[in-house]
């Protein structure tokens, strides 16, 4: 279980540096100065031998190469700038960087692409990524047996990084033990009459990082959590008790506390969400997390 949690905490490390979590937006497109003759001066032409136009853009992002599709010859690039040409009566050209979802501009109908002219565009880099607020209750089982059942709240912040609390219960906390025991029923070297009732007790509470993975359209995303913190899980058999009461002993073999590590996936659709995840107390007790709720 140790090393699928590993495992797990890897690949979703790798899916958060893979996302596409930016956007190239064109602010603008307009015809150049019907006076700019660098379209003309250093001519290049189309398959048609006709002059292409000329696209100057401006562009200060440098940290990744655009690419290009629907130009003509290679791409010149300059600080801030990129010149590109394109052919006469051209109606779309389509731009991609690494990190960020590809462009496809169509150039409005209005502006028409002529031979040897000069065109300007402003592009940029837009987040994709909006600040959301988490509200999720949650349902765990656990994966020994006999089977643990808490119910907790997750609440979470993320752009697209961000972070979140987990508390969790399964509400007994008034369960008292006298004693323990082993798996076999060892009470203080003698074995214990036990009556066959199973008491149990669990609380939990967590804290970590969650990154936004990737939008998976203009509706839905997913996220990556990963916690830790503190918490205890007691489990206690009912023995009949040398003085003729009933009283509970704690099973030392399945009774924990003590770190808390958890690591899991968010998926949103519209304004609700749904998770699923692992966690485990000290390496020994281990959980699944289920939960449904609102974000928002």
């Amino acid at each position: 279980m140790k090393r699928l949690l590993s495992i797990s905490l890897l690949l979703l490390i790798t899916l958060g540096a893979l996302a596409q979590n930016q956007r190239l937006v064109v602010r603008s497109f307009a015809q150049g100065d019907i006076g700019d003759m660098r379209a003309r001066t250093s001519p290049v032409f189309d398959n048609n031998k006709k002059l292409a136009a000329l696209l100057d853009i401006s562009f200060a992002v440098s940290e990744s190469p655009l690419l290009f599709e629907g130009i003509i010859g290679s791409p010149v690039h300059y600080p801030g700038e990129w010149l590109v040409r394109i052919p006469e009566g051209a109606t779309r050209v389509k731009f991609s960087m690494d990190g960020c979802k590809p462009l496809e501009f169509v150039i409005p109908e209005n502006i028409a692409i002529e031979s040897g002219m000069v065109y300007q565009m402003d592009l940029d880099v837009e987040e994709t990524v909006k600040l959301r607020t988490l509200v999720l209750p949650s349902f765990s089982t656990s994966f020994s047996s006999p089977t643990q059942l808490s119910y907790g709240l997750m609440l979470g912040m993320c752009k697209r990084n961000g972070g979140y609390l987990r508390v969790k219960s399964d509400f007994n906390f008034g369960l008292k033990t006298v004693g323990e025991c082993d798996a076999e029923g060892m009470l203080d070297g003698t074995k214990g009459w036990f009556t066959g009732e199973v008491q149990r007790s669990r609380f939990a509470i967590t804290a970590g990082y969650m990154r936004h993975l990737t939008d998976l359209n203009d509706r839905s995303s997913l996220y990556a959590y990963a916690g830790a913190g503190y918490g205890t899980r007691t489990l206690a058999w009912q023995l009949y008790g040398a003085d003729g009461t009933y009283q509970f002993a704690k099973v030392t073999s399945q009774s924990f506390s003590g770190a808390e590590a958890e690591i899991g996936v968010l998926f949103r659709l519209g304004g609700f969400a749904v998770s699923a995840g692992l966690q485990t107390n000290s390496f020994k007790f281990y959980e699944a997390n289920l939960g449904i709720g609102v974000m928002f």
